[in-house]
Order: C-alpha cells, then structure tokens, then sequence
C-alpha cells in the first residue's frame, strides 16, 4: 500500500510564514457557516502551491485538546489521498486557548475527475478512466484498513476526486474528525464528524463501509457515461437502462436457441456487448475491450446494489478493477468488434436521466 513519498515531512508552519504565502490571507473563499471556515491559496517561500483551511474555534481548546487528531491528520499521507503537510494554530491575544486552526494542504491544479470526463476539454480515455477508478479504491482502501481506527461513510462524490499534475486521482473528502465535538464544523469540505472513527476495524462488513461501495459505484457509473451523475434519482435511471437493455435484448434469442445451442450462445453475448455501449459514452467506445467494458460496468452495478450486503468489499473492487484494466491493456483496435453508437441513442439516454 503507496504511502506519499512524495509529499514533504509533516510539520508544524509559524503564522508569519502562512501569511507570507497567503499575501497576509487575503482573498479567502468561505465553507459553511459565515466565517467559520475559510479556504486560501498561497505558495511557500520554496515555490510549493498550498490550500490553507482555517477553521475558527467556536469554545476555546488548549493545544493539548489537539493531540490527539493532529496526529491522525498527520498519518493520511497516501498517493491518492490529498495529504495535508501542516498545521498552525493561531491562540486568542488575552490567553493561550487556540482561537483559529490552520490546516496546510497540497494543491492540485488539474481539477476535479468529472472535468476530465464530463468537461469540454480533453477527456480521459478507457484506460485512464480505469486507472482512475483503481486510484479511487486504493484510497478508499486506505482510509479502511491503512490506519487504525478506519475511517468510514466519506460521503465521496466524483467532485471530490482531484488530479494532480501526472493526472493522478486523489480523494480530497475524508470524514474525520478535528474535535469530538458537534460544533467543530467542516474541513475543508472533508467532513468533520466524531462519527468517522470506527473503533472496531475488524467490522468491515458494516453499513458505513457500504457506503462508500455505493459512492464508488456513482464514481464508476459516470465514468461510463461520460455524463453527470447529479441525483439518486439519476442513478436509478441509468442503472434501469443497462437492466432492461441487457434483457430486452436477450429475449428475442429463444427461437435461435432451438436451432442451435452455440449459436444462440455467440449471439447473446454480441447483443448483451451492443446493449453496454449502447449507454457508454461514445467518447471511449472505439476505446474499450469487450470484456473490459464489461468487467466494470458488471462491478458498477454490484457497487449500487439496493441492499448492502450484497455490494462488495473495497479489496473485490479494487481487485475486479486491476483485473479490468488488464484485460483492456492487450486490447487492441478491431474494426469486426467495434459497436458504434448513434447519436440518437446517447441523446434518449440523457433524455431519460433528465426526464428522471
């Protein structure tokens, strides 16, 4: 398991110097409550570009309060995990209680994964987009089992999937707590929540690690799409169009089974691939490998199982992942096995996604 080797010693930074990065933090943008937490850009005196959030104490807190989590931040250094590389605190002037906490991130200046697949620009390819899902898991795959106590229900979402400058994934969102306390607010958008730390890790087949599955799952549905996945609502649609494509197009195959077993059995498995690129952003469908293709729309669908206990564990995602893009990597471009789709076809499926 990658730890980040890359990123530099965690330390603690001095006020002057977060200042100094910040243009004395000028320019903040606001999360959540009114001035509760405020996000600033900046760059160190080495030339490394940060995100500083601060977050404003609401109850004063000694610098003792905050051992042990600034030593649980300090240990979520991983190569798809956004890492923090410090901390400041900023005491109150009329004693020594901690008035504002300063947590110092890397920066990522690629954007978000869904405007490497959605956005105008150039998208990601197959390959890429596998790579990235894989990127996600490993991270996910992290925050269960990398550290102890595990961290769970992240509540992650496409937009919290960042790039960094090699177009590697890494998950910006983690629920962990800054205090176990109901006021301490929000990191940063990472949710802050006493709730995060599961003090059993050998539990791993709960609720809330399922529900992670079930947001890798949207991750990997929009993967391939290529379109926003905004709503549940829209998560229901798509996952009833592979359905009822997939069946639809296998009922017709009875009568050719009287004629001939392994005919019958050659043609549905070509209309059942038609079936998948038929929903398949067509940006990639010269791009994927048959089995490629369905290997992860197969474990998409498992992830967004309506009951939790049938969806996987995170090692068979990653697993089912890796096992994918090695299927994909000996692919090569075939015209007999290429299905192309219409336009017509991609537009009725965001037509139906919009209609809900």
């Amino acid at each position: 398991m990658k730890m980040g080797a890359n990123l530099p010693t965690y330390r603690a930074f001095a006020l002057e110097e977060l200042k100094e990065a910040t243009n004395n933090f000028s320019h903040p943008s606001i999360v959540g409550e009114p001035s509760l937490i405020q996000i600033y850009r900046g760059k160190l005196g080495d030339g490394t570009a940060i995100v500083i959030r601060s977050i404003k104490m609401r109850k004063k807190h000694s610098p003792t309060m905050f051992t042990q989590h600034i030593e649980m931040i300090s240990r979520l250094r991983h190569n798809h995990l956004v890492s923090c590389i410090g901390h400041c605190f900023e005491c109150c002037p009329d004693d020594s209680t901690i008035g504002i906490v300063y947590f110092v991130f890397e920066s990522l200046p690629n954007g978000t994964l869904r405007s490497s697949i959605c956005g105008g620009g150039v998208r990601l390819n197959w390959a890429q987009r596998i790579t990235a899902g894989i990127g996600v898991a490993k991270g996910i795959q992290f925050l269960h089992t990398g550290i102890m106590p595990g961290v769970f229900s992240n509540h992650l979402k496409i937009t919290d999937v960042l790039l960094d400058p090699n177009f590697h994934v890494k998950i910006c969102t983690y629920n962990l707590p800054l205090l176990a306390h109901p006021n301490a607010g929000l990191m940063g958008g990472a949710a802050v929540s006493s709730n995060g730390l599961k003090s059993n890790i050998g539990g791993r087949e709960n609720e809330e690690e399922k529900n992670d599955i079930y947001d890798i799952g949207v991750i990997l549905m929009e993967i391939l799409v290529g379109r926003p996945i905004m709503s549940q609502n829209d998560v229901m649609v798509v996952k009833d169009i592979v359905n009822n494509k997939i069946k639809n197009m296998n009922l017709g195959l009875g009568f050719k089974a009287k004629l001939k077993n392994c005919v019958q059995i050659e043609v549905s498995n070509k209309m059942d691939d038609t079936a998948r690129r038929s929903i398949v952003d067509p940006s990639i469908i010269k791009e994927c490998s048959t089995e490629s293709l369905k290997t992860v729309m197969d474990i998409c669908l498992r992830c967004l199982s309506d009951d939790p206990t049938a969806r996987p564990s995170i090692e068979d995602v990653l697993w089912t992942l890796q096992f994918a893009a090695q299927l994909q990597d000996p692919w090569r471009h075939d015209s007999h096995h290429i299905h192309r789709l219409s336009d017509s076809n991609q537009n009725n499926l965001q037509e139906q996604i919009s209609r809900g």
